[in-house]
């Protein structure tokens, strides 16, 4: 038969599909599960990094650490700090399956100081490596500079919006988006649009967090010392952009949220 049903009775079920099952139901999401453990902080001793314990799912594959796990960053480098699953690797196997004595030495997931560019394979349609940042990394001769990276499990952090070109951001100001189970959270604050193009234009939020419509929303220009109500929009290509009475363009702010799909 060409057609299964893994959770049958007396049926088969392989990690890989244990794995396709529960990245699907976490919408294909890799990232660290909140307070596990240590939450996988980490230390920096000289070029040596110290990985506290934690959890994280990688690829519909559960991944913990139980102790501290250690690696050593190269000198005058940068690069990011890995969870890496590697499925390349062979695990190693002593006893007999079903004896007490059976053991696994799991070789398939270990910790690395990756330079350059990231493999992010999908591990549930043929690839075999995909390696979570946990940290960025800035080396000299003899230290490490770190700066988080990876958000936890469906929830990015705030991360920073792609700007228009030529946006002012003024004192305390911000750009700023999060995706938290599958919700978009953008927040602006202090912005002049002046000198963007067409002297509206805000920034733009990365195509696969784009909504499905293009909408429009309340925001809010305080820089004459009033607050003015205008209105900011979203496009389906991402693009905010706000839209004014001048010269109400030179203090925007506001909130925008919405769901994706």
């Amino acid at each position: 038969m060409a057609i299964t049903m893994y959770q049958a009775d007396r049926n088969y079920v392989t990690p890989a599909n244990d794995g396709s099952l529960y990245s699907a139901m976490l919408n294909d999401t890799s990232g660290i599960i909140n307070n596990r453990g240590n939450n996988f902080a980490l230390t920096a001793d000289g070029l040596v990094i110290s990985i506290d314990t934690g959890q994280a799912v990688i690829g519909g594959r559960s991944v913990e650490i139980t102790a501290l796990e250690s690696v050593t960053v190269p000198a005058n480098s940068s690069g990011s700090i890995c969870l890496v699953v590697d499925l390349t690797k062979t695990n190693t196997v002593t006893g007999d399956a079903g004896d007490p004595t059976y053991a696994v030495a799991v070789n398939q997931v270990y910790t690395s100081a990756v330079t350059g560019t990231l493999t992010q394979d999908d591990l549930n349609n043929g690839g075999f490596i995909y390696e979570l940042p946990l940290a960025t990394f800035v080396s000299t001769a003899t230290a490490v500079t770190l700066t988080a990276a990876t958000g936890y499990l469906n929830d990015t952090g705030w991360l920073t919006l792609p700007n228009a070109t030529g946006l002012v951001i003024g004192s305390g100001g911000l750009t700023q988006y999060r995706v938290r189970n599958n919700v978009v959270y953008i927040r602006l604050q202090a912005l002049d649009t002046s000198k963007t193009t067409n002297a509206n234009q805000i920034g733009t939020i990365p195509s696969k967090y784009a909504p499905s419509i293009t909408f429009m929303t309340a925001g809010m220009d305080d820089s004459s010392g009033t607050p003015y109500g205008i209105e900011l929009h979203v496009q389906t290509n991402g693009l905010i952009y706000a839209n004014y009475v001048s010269p109400h363009n030179g203090g925007i702010g506001g909130t925008i949220t919405y769901p994706l799909g």
